[in-house]
């Protein structure tokens, strides 16, 4: 495996070597050496794909040594090329040296492939046959399978009883069983039951993990029962949390899931947090700890999860194996067996029935039966990790680099897709020709590991396009043993013995994953400087980047660590691909250097987002050709006609796809002829900023790519419309979603919207729109399926029967003044799902009338959840009193705006 890594690695950094030519001025020699090369290492990672791992391992850990050898040696030269750019004799000898590590590394990498050529011969193996295992590419649109519940019918009606009864003192239910027996998905399926949606005001759900963070768990609930914006509440204390979340939910009836709780003292500090006043409130909490679940809910004794019995261990199988699948009537036989030596252990179940769903003899299916069979005797977790060493044996090479590097993430976490796809791509851990379709290429493995039941999916979008994943506490154990016997992966965690940092002994990724206190961070070892990737997922600790000794790194993730200023050593990094900072203090990110830098993201302490402060990025950006994704706190972007007359026409970010942060001010004709490709872009700034640049937005047209556009200003206080003289040509065609907040656009001006061929999502946020009417009179919105109305001043709203002819989900959060909405959902053939936040009781019964109209109908599709109905007044008492006048006074002004 670690072998397959370090050749796909080393075929990464050559491309990258070959996408810098004209910056590094490599010779016609270095180019030829470099596909040479490429094709050398290429062909030796299919005799090792098609080699028996066993066999081989001797040879395996001989690739390893001399494909990561070989890359040491050409990224440390490249590294020296690059640092001697402007200075010609010495630059000469540098790429002098380059050229002999080049022919050095091809010599060693042939005389290897031919040992592996030998070996195979010997073996009876040819180079280019197909493998046993599960070697076929994930499809591109693979499905993305959840995790669904068998069995305990009568014990999820048994628990639907205890959540709802009349009991009016706070309940503590406990859940307990052995990791992988279902207790979360237990707890999944009643948390979504629809008894259970429509009986409580607030959901809210936490997942402590053994590394418990009060302060994450603190967090989680409040943005989970809707409370205050994210970044005002990072500024609070713990102690303060805890007073806003206890006082949020006073008064209310709420269910609060406590997931995989591990000790007493979590147990208590949560419930601290959580009100008894009558409301009929529960917690439903699930642990491994049986001591814990019955400390949790005493007096009563904790629900204890059985093993399933053969009948729905069979069930879960042939859920997950058979279904959609074609499989004759001989494969269940074997089936039914590999069922019975999981031991009822659904986890286990889940994981074998996705093996043998892409196998297609019956041959294959009997080998995995035996795999399992061995595995019935021991213990459940040794069975467990056997039957997830079983599914990661049958994934292709590729695949088990990309999932190996889930270890880096703390147990528990929830981890973004986006983010982890970027990480992929700057790792090199997919072998992918060229720039073109990285991101969806990278999806398709992630989608295929889902639907292997080893990734669970945790959020999704409106859209349902996956947001967070997580993996199984169990599958992060196994994770960690593999990779550390692959000496791919150093974690430093509070457990660790000693202080200091661990040694990475030859590993190439290391995550810090410790608490504030431990340990004094240097890095003395000199195995530090092989590393290529370094993060850190915990806040509030002291590490000097200055002292930093790894030059050859690619992925330097500091999202959790606090600079004051942009550390200056960073630019001595210059084979960086991903680089995410956050830096308290605003002022230029002398980036120019960085020319293999693909995603990077800076972020203000939270403290300082609320003061805009700017961050300035150099005119040598525009030089940065493998830069992909661009987010930066309220960036200022120079344009490229600032730079030399002769560099203008080639300044063009080609490969970038997704810009967050921009300001107003810089969304010019030229800078956005210099993105044209982004398909990704969030603008946002101040008020005056928007209303000074009354022209932005017709500039958009010439992001003629653009699917998602997000426009954000703030304050929302003084109402003036930051879009003026709108057209439909001021957007450009392919705009798919559009999300806006602090617009204060008139409503009238929706014509302009609704007339955008291919919008598909649109969500209107706090002070998107003002006024209190939203009236349509004509045909709009063609493709629109999902729309979402959060925190506005709107009372009326009316349209005809047919205006949106594609809507499937609507989503109305806190807005308290709407008491009806459109007569014609009614009669809607398509709308599945309207979802209710805080609103009045008047919108609440609204809504469900028109349910009850469409199962009058026949058509039971639609469904009407409500969450809170009465009024949320917490948040508009807050600015009814300096706002409301000066909104009646500006409501007319503003009106009529749009031509």
């Amino acid at each position: 495996m670690a072998a397959y890594v370090a050749l796909t690695s080393l075929m990464g950094t050559i491309e990258q070597l070959q996408l810098l030519k004209s910056n590094l001025d490599l010779l016609d020699t270095h180019v030829k050496s470099l596909n040479l090369l490429y094709e050398e290492v290429d062909s030796m990672q299919e005799l090792l794909d098609n080699s028996d791992g066993e066999q081989t391992e001797n040879l395996q850990a001989k690739v390893r040594h001399i494909a990561n050898e070989a890359e040491d040696e050409v990224e440390s030269q490249m590294k020296v090329v690059m640092d001697e750019q402007h200075d010609g004799l010495h630059q000469e000898k540098a790429l002098e040296s380059l050229f002999e590590i080049l022919q050095r590394a091809i010599v060693n990498v042939d005389s290897l492939k031919e040992e592996l050529i030998k070996h195979s011969q010997n073996n009876n193996l040819q180079a280019g046959n197909s493998s046993v295992g599960d070697s076929s590419s994930p499809r591109l649109h693979a499905p993305t399978l959840e995790n669904d519940m068998v069995g305990y019918n009568i014990e999820q009606a048994n628990m639907l009883s205890q959540l709802t009864r009349d009991s009016p003192e706070l309940e503590v239910i406990s859940v307990t069983g052995m990791g992988g027996i279902g207790k979360s998905t237990f707890a999944k399926k009643l948390f979504s039951h629809t008894s259970v949606l429509s009986f409580f005001d607030i959901r809210g759900w936490v997942t402590v993990s053994e590394d418990y963070s009060y302060r994450k768990m603190l967090l989680g609930l409040l943005k989970d029962a809707n409370i205050g914006k994210e970044e005002d509440l990072d500024k609070k204390s713990d102690s303060d949390l805890a007073v806003c979340l206890k006082q949020s939910l006073m008064g209310r009836r709420y269910l609060i899931v406590v997931d995989d709780i591990w000790s007493k003292n979590a147990w208590d500090e949560i419930r601290l947090c959580l009100p008894d006043d009558g409301k009929r409130s529960r917690v439903l909490l699930t642990t491994r700890d049986v001591e814990v679940a019955q400390y949790a809910s005493s007096p009563k004794d904790p629900f204890r999860m059985h093993l399933l019995d053969q009948e729905d261990s069979w069930n879960l199988f042939y859920q997950k194996a058979f279904v959609e699948k074609g499989f004759a009537i001989e494969f269940e036989d074997v089936g039914k067996e590999v069922a019975k030596n999981c031991n009822g252990l659904p986890l286990m179940i889940a994981v074998v029935a996705k093996v043998l769903s892409s196998k297609r003899t019956l041959d294959e299916w009997k080998k995995v039966a035996e795999s399992v069979s061995s595995l019935a005797e021991v213990d459940a977790y040794q069975q467990c990790s056997g039957v997830l060493a079983l599914s990661y044996n049958h994934l292709s090479s590729y695949l088990k680099g990309c999932f190996l590097y889930f270890g880096l993430f703390p147990k528990a976490s929830e981890i973004s897709m986006e983010k982890l796809i970027r990480l992929w791509i700057a790792e090199g851990l997919l072998k992918v020709k060229g720039m073109e379709g990285l991101e969806e290429v990278t999806a398709s493995h992630l989608d295929y590991l889902i639907y292997k039941s080893l990734v669970i999916v945790s959020k999704r979008s409106l859209d349902g396009k996956i947001m967070t994943c997580m993996i199984h506490d169990l599958v992060h154990d196994f994770l960690l043993r593999e990779s550390d016997s692959q000496s791919l992966l150093c974690v430093e965690t509070t457990k660790t013995k000693g202080l200091g940092w661990v040694s990475p002994q030859g590993c190439r990724w290391v995550s810090k994953q410790i608490r504030p206190g431990y340990g004094r961070h240097q890095f003395h070892d000199p195995s530090y400087s092989k590393l290529r990737s370094f993060s850190i997922h915990q806040s509030g600790l002291f590490l000097d980047i200055e002292s930093f000794p790894f030059k050859l790194l690619r992925v330097l993730d500091l999202e959790y660590f606090t600079n004051i200023r942009f550390p200056e050593a960073i630019l001595d990094l210059v084979l960086l691909r991903y680089l995410a900072l956050k830096i308290r203090k605003s002022g230029k990110l002398p980036i120019s250097k960085l020319l293999n830098l693909q995603t990077l993201t800076v972020r203000p302490h939270p403290i300082y987002t609320s003061l805009w402060k700017m961050y300035s990025l150099p005119n040598g950006i525009w030089k940065l050709s493998q830069l992909r994704h661009l987010h930066c706190w309220c960036m200022y972007l120079a344009s490229p006609q600032t730079t030399s007359e002769n560099e203008v026409k080639n300044l063009v970010l080609e490969n970038l796809q997704t810009v967050s942060g921009l300001r107003p001010s810089c969304c010019t004709k030229e800078i956005f002829e210099g993105i044209k490709k982004v398909k990704k872009l969030e603008i946002a700034g101040k008020a005056e900023e928007f209303h000074s640049e009354k022209g932005w937005h017709n500039n958009l047209k010439y992001l003629e790519e653009l699917e998602a556009l997000n426009v954000e200003v703030l304050p929302y206080s003084d109402f003036e419309p930051c879009l003026i003289n709108l057209s439909p040509g001021s957007f450009p065609p392919n705009l798919k979603k559009l999300t806006l907040s602090g617009t204060c656009i008139p409503w009238n001006c929706m014509n302009i919207f609704s007339k955008l061929p291919n919008l598909e999502v649109l969500e209107l946020k706090e002070d998107a729109f003002s006024g209190d009417e939203w009236e349509i009179t004509e045909m709009g919105f063609p493709k629109l399926k999902f729309l979402l109305l959060e925190y506005l001043f709107l009372k009326y709203w009316t349209a005809t029967d047919d205006y949106f002819q594609c809507l499937e989900r609507v989503y109305i959060r806190d807005c308290v003044y709407l008491q009806e909405i459109p007569e014609g959902f009614a009669d809607s053939v398509t709308l599945q799902l309207i979802e209710l936040h805080n609103c009045r009781h008047p919108l609440v019964t609204f809504a469900e009338q028109i349910q009850e109209k469409h199962e009058e109908l026949g058509n039971n599709m639609l469904k009407v959840y409500a969450f809170d109905s009465r009024p949320s007044w917490r948040f508009f008492f807050n600015r009814l009193d300096s706002e409301s006048l000066a909104f009646e006074k500006k409501r007319r002004k503003i009106q009529g705006t749009c031509r």
